[in-house]
């Protein structure tokens, strides 16, 4: 009858124990969206081309993700991007539902300015990639400016971002490798500032990524308003130099490929640091299958925007393998910059 009561006792107990933990076990991962909203962090103004893409992929990731969460797209900027990465890591919700664009800096700034950069970048996760992001360095007609050769030979004026962004230290260090004179004016938050002070004629050159003249700016392409003079990272544009081709020196192209890897992560995102494995396998699937997704596709295409998709698990890869710059690489570059160490 003493067994028979401690068996019932322990059936007691475990079935109370199961009832408490069944309500989990009851509700999979991919109920979690449901009533949710997902926020796409932007770590630039509105109207530039990290915004376009995350407005494109707002249309209609949503329907891909179980539960079908809202989804809408933020913008964060400052310090170059660093600000809206430095939210993804410490104060966004570290549930899933937020992630953020893959700004530049998120793979300088660490390195050369880690004070600045509250975070750790091996420690995010890649969600997937829209497209590479090659940009070109170009000039207003009425400059003058065709070629290298000219921007050498007198003073241009450039619109760029902040100290931290690509927009600054790719001129930066064109001036250094190839003897540019040009008086680089930072402050210009996003493509659309730049724009208007091209138009103005307040600037006469800047960096520009190539799927941004094409869907915003095609008038300029058309009307000969622009002149592309080289382009800035691993994207080949006929008829037009790449800066690495004309490096020759060993240690500046490892330089220069090092900070042109933004460009071939483009418009990537971001998981946050500790978001839950499962919820992140969500948003990956849910992203690749809106890259392959025929709406959306036709979307990117009336939009003029360039989709070249790539894997999460590949850029986790990819950054692993190119996105640790040797301390050498870090000083020379922090001494371009003009930051002090």
């Amino acid at each position: 009858m003493r067994i028979k009561t401690i068996l019932s006792s322990a059936a007691a107990i475990f079935g109370a124990c199961i009832g408490l933990i069944s309500p989990a076990i009851a509700q999979p991962a991919s109920d979690f969206y449901k009533g949710k909203t997902l926020r796409i962090i932007v770590g630039s103004s509105a109207g530039g081309g990290f915004s376009l893409y995350s407005m494109l992929l707002s249309s209609h990731y949503g329907k891909f993700i179980p539960g079908n969460p809202a989804v809408v797209v933020e913008h964060l900027p400052g310090a170059g991007g660093v600000n809206s990465i430095n939210y993804l890591a410490n104060a966004a919700p570290q549930d899933g539902t937020v992630i953020a664009v893959a700004m530049p800096n998120f793979f300088v700034t660490p390195f050369v300015e880690p004070k600045e950069a509250m975070f750790d970048p091996a420690k995010f996760s890649f969600v997937g990639r829209m497209s590479d992001f090659g940009r070109v360095l170009a000039a207003w007609h009425t400059s003058g400016a065709k070629t290298l050769d000219d921007l050498k030979a007198k003073e241009t004026i450039l619109a760029a971002g902040g100290r931290r962004s690509t927009t600054s230290m790719q001129p930066m260090m064109i001036n250094e490798v190839f003897g540019a004179k040009m008086k680089i004016i930072q402050g210009y938050a996003g493509t659309g500032p730049t724009a208007i002070a091209l138009e103005r004629g307040e600037v006469q050159v800047t960096t520009i990524a190539l799927s941004t003249l094409q869907s915003l700016h095609r008038d300029w392409v058309r009307d000969g308003k622009i002149n592309i003079i080289a382009g800035l990272d691993f994207t080949k544009v006929p008829g037009v130099p790449r800066i690495r081709d004309l490096i020759t020196d060993p240690t500046h192209l490892a330089l220069w490929d090092f900070v042109a890897l933004p460009s071939e992560f483009g418009t990537a995102y971001l998981a946050s640091p500790n978001v839950p494995k499962d919820r992140l396998a969500i948003l990956r699937d849910a992203f690749d299958a809106t890259m392959a997704s025929p709406e959306f596709q036709a979307d990117a295409k009336k939009r003029a925007l360039d989709i070249n998709p790539q894997k999460g698990v590949e850029l986790d890869a990819l950054f692993v393998k190119s996105g640790r710059p040797t301390p050498e690489m870090v000083e020379k570059l922090a001494v371009i910059m003009g930051v002090k160490q």
